[in-house]
């Protein structure tokens, strides 16, 4: 497949993080209005599965042979992770927060590379993981520099879907080097959705509340359609022609998009702490997503 235009590539990575950002709030917006999160996330995936499937296959992008890979299905089940302990995390703790502790998973990937692909780190890379660390701990803290009790495990909850998505990152890497980012991407997507059914099989059956207002709808049709379906499939595309220091570096659109509507529509408000630690945490997913050197880069890509 010929590279993209690089400049082409910016522009769509940008749309897929703009659109990611709006998924934060949004999704604590539709929860308001669910019975349970995991059945919420459930519906968000089924939307997103259908239209993403039908596009793929009748583009003839995805075959379903493709399935048979084990790392496929692994890929689903972190993807899965990732989103059930956002969605239960973002029912504790404010979306402004759940974002900031999220798109931590930078660094994580860092981390994670050290060990498993032993990538040598330089000391951008090394401050940024501190600086995050510290950053994170500061997130979590209130304006008297406490800990709230009610918040500290859906921040504990952010900060591991974080991680889930880090592995989630490496493993994409090895896919995405035998296969299209189209490609693994519709397999993402659809394989999150039918590892979905086993914690969704299971709340039902504990008498979960399955009521849905009238008002949660829209919420499921755009955060399937956009957030999941669209975005995935603009960050894809822009990925093959952005190196994935580039495409990280990029996703930070996707952080401030998050705080900034986080403000606005849901009116949160950062502790002075917070808003000390939510800068650590930016500067640190800098650091580590693009100052390594020529030979030093991550070679992983964001999915």
């Amino acid at each position: 497949m010929p590279p993209r235009d690089a400049r082409n590539a910016i522009v769509l990575t940008v749309l897929a993080s703009l659109i990611w950002g709006t998924s934060f709030p949004g999704t604590k917006r539709g929860l308001d209005f669910a019975g349970n999160d995991v059945v919420f996330l459930w519906l968000r995936f089924l939307v997103a599965t259908i239209i993403t499937l039908g596009v793929v296959l009748y583009l003839r992008k995805l075959s379903l042979s493709f399935f048979k890979n084990p790392r496929v299905w692994a890929i689903g089940g972190l993807n899965m992770a990732g989103f059930v302990t956002q969605y239960v995390a973002l029912t504790i703790t404010t979306s402004s927060k759940t974002a900031l502790l999220v798109d931590i998973n930078v660094v994580a990937v860092a981390i994670i590379s050290y060990f498993v692909f032993t990538e040598r780190l330089n000391k951008w890379q090394i401050t940024g993981i501190v600086m995050g660390t510290v950053g994170v701990i500061f997130v979590t803290l209130n304006k008297d520099l406490s800990f709230n009790l009610e918040q500290i495990l859906g921040d504990a909850l952010a900060y591991l879907a974080g991680w889930c998505w880090a592995f989630f990152i490496i493993l994409s890497k090895k896919l995405v080097e035998n296969h299209s980012a189209v490609e693994v991407s519709s397999a993402a997507i659809t394989t999150c959705f039918v590892w979905l059914a086993i914690p969704t099989a299971y709340v039902v059956m504990m008498g979960a509340d399955l009521s849905m207002e009238p008002s949660a709808w829209p919420w499921v049709l755009y955060l399937g359609l956009f957030c999941t379906s669209i975005a995935t499939l603009l960050w894809a595309l822009g990925l093959e022609g952005v190196s994935a220091t580039s495409s990280a570096t990029i996703m930070l659109v996707e952080v401030l998009t998050a705080l900034a509507l986080s403000y606005a529509l849901l009116s949160e408000r950062l502790s002075s702490a917070a808003l000390v630690g939510a800068a650590l945490v930016l500067v640190a997913i800098y650091l580590v997503s693009s100052r390594a050197g020529p030979q030093e880069k991550p070679s992983v890509k964001q999915a």
